[in-house]
């Protein structure tokens, strides 16, 4: 059995060194020494549009933590800093400090909570990796006593007897372990493995960390199905269309059948099936696990082996960050293009007003703060009334604010 006190004890000396050592002085000495300050400056205002509605505060911390990173990275600046004349100050202990992180690397990490064994300490699970590691962290217990946390976010570092996170903790409510290999894939496209993912996140780790934004949009939820976007894509010889309309409604577009499972191709579930006999491949999509399945059990007795688990689960949490922070409108469906009623110029500009007050509401529905609903109809283009009944929409389906 782990001795926790013991345990306890290293983590709160190696707290004391880290902030008097890398804190206090290494990440500044970092910055200048090896002109990190410039790079860093540059990689930041890439994301400005993030980051502006951050605290200043945040936006310093988190540039703490990704001078860190790049100190004690694996093949980080810290083993060229070791031998410089201006470390010689530290004290051998402080030194030792210094050696021990240089040995083991620190990285960033997705996990979760596998166990709570004593007071701050969490057993978690690399979702990247399948590692599991024991981490002391004062700050994941103080969050979860505020809000519940489906998927965690640290840059961590070993120091001897467990690892310890530092800088913010990205603790989101409602993304899961799909959505990270989803932004992943969507920031590069080369991305196949959660290996390459973790290669990818030590490499360029910025943009995960601009998932913080997204960290409190809570689950969307209907009734008792979770709102999520669901696919999956399959080659095939040839599909009996006309078998398929005992369970599905059937439209054509271009070369194109959507099928619609009966009873469930409406709202949420949107389960249908999209036949291409172009490219012959069949596309199944749905807007709830519940519907997904359903539409693999419907589709898999006319002589089909569809897997029950899709090819690309997400959140609408994340669909809704990643298009921020990747400033891209995601194209998630492209057959559904083929079956669009065609809406009015005046319907169209009412939505994009519509869509445009969302978006300005999110950051102050984020960070807990009631918006100025006047101010910001009149940015959005809509009328005043309009835009408190949205509000008031969003505040009682995802509580008051």
């Amino acid at each position: 059995m782990k001795n926790f006190v013991s345990i306890r004890k290293t983590c709160d000396a190696s707290s004391s060194i880290s902030k008097t050592v890398i804190d206090e002085f290494l990440i500044y000495y970092a910055a200048v020494a090896y002109k990190l300050d410039r790079t860093m400056t540059e990689a930041f205002s890439a994301y400005r549009h993030v980051t502006n509605e951050f605290e200043k505060e945040w936006v310093n911390r988190l540039k703490a933590q990704y001078l860190a990173h790049q100190i004690f990275r694996s093949g980080g600046l810290i083993r060229k800093m070791l031998p410089h004349a201006e470390l010689k100050k530290f004290s051998r202990t402080e030194m030792e400090f210094l050696e021990q992180h240089a040995r083991q690397p620190w990285r960033f990490c997705f996990s979760t909570i596998i166990e709570n064994p004593a007071t701050d300490f969490f057993e978690m699970e690399d979702i990247l990796t399948g590692e599991q590691f024991l981490l002391c962290s004062p700050g994941t217990s103080d969050i979860l006593k505020y809000q519940p946390t489906a998927l965690w976010f640290n840059l961590i570092g070993f120091n001897g007897a467990c690892w310890q996170s530092f800088g913010p903790i990205g603790a989101y409510k409602s993304f899961e372990p799909d959505d990270i290999y989803f932004f992943a894939t969507e920031l590069d496209r080369r991305i196949e493995t959660e290996e390459e993912i973790a290669l990818n996140l030590d490499k360029n780790p910025l943009p995960y960390m601009m998932l913080l934004s997204g960290a409190n949009i809570p689950i969307t939820v209907h009734k008792q199905d979770r709102m999520i976007q669901a696919y999956a894509e399959y080659p095939v010889d040839k599909v009996d269309t006309k078998a398929l309309k005992k369970s599905f409604t059937s439209e054509y577009s271009q070369g194109v059948y959507r099928l619609s499972l009966k009873r469930w191709g409406g709202h949420p579930h949107f389960a249908q099936v999209y036949v291409d006999e172009n490219k012959n491949i069949v596309v199944l999509a749905a807007s709830t696990d519940r519907g997904f399945l359903a539409l693999v059990n419907a589709i898999n007795p006319f002589g089909y082996e569809f897997l029950e688990e899709p090819d690309i689960r997400v959140n609408m949490s994340m669909l809704i960050t990643a298009e921020k922070i990747l400033r891209k409108k995601i194209r998630w469906n492209e057959y559904d293009d083929l079956f669009q009623v065609e809406s009015s110029p005046e319907e169209k500009e009412s939505m994009d007003n519509l869509n445009y007050f969302m978006s300005l509401i999110l950051p102050d529905f984020n960070a807990g703060r009631v918006p100025d609903i006047e101010k910001l109809a009149a940015k959005a283009g809509i009328d005043v009334e309009t835009a408190r009944n949205v509000y008031k929409a969003v505040s009682d389906k995802f509580g008051k604010m």
